[in-house]
């Protein structure tokens, strides 16, 4: 299973005209887990997408919510040139300490 990127949904909104799209995948069994990407023409589909793959991920498939609730939005993820190991994130807003604090909850191995 591997995510899929947002230019696969870009192509989608290109070869059907659409402005913003929302892509839901699913694998079921051991192995299995769940993915959504979205793609907008622009900023402004940008953001409805992302809040729709937001809505679908919270509300219809019960991912943990609290991140969710902050109103992050990631625009853009990158590479850090100085540090092999580090990535970068492009975010809808600066972040506070207790950003940082959801952020590496949701991110950090489960025990």
């Amino acid at each position: 299973m591997k995510p899929i990127p947002i230019s696969a949904a870009e192509k989608i909104a290109k070869t059907y005209d659409y402005d913003q799209v929302v892509v839901v995948a699913r694998k079921v069994g051991d192995d299995g887990g769940e993915h959504v990407t979205t793609y907008g023409v622009d900023t402004a589909h940008c953001e409805v997408a992302a809040r729709i793959g937001t809505t679908l991920k919270h509300h219809l498939m019960r991912w943990p919510s609290e991140l969710f609730q902050t109103g992050l939005r990631v625009f853009g993820v990158g590479r850090d040139p100085n540090d092999e190991k580090s990535v970068t994130l492009d975010l809808s807003r600066p972040v506070s300490d207790d950003d940082i604090r959801v952020i590496h909850e949701f991110l950090k191995p489960s025990s």
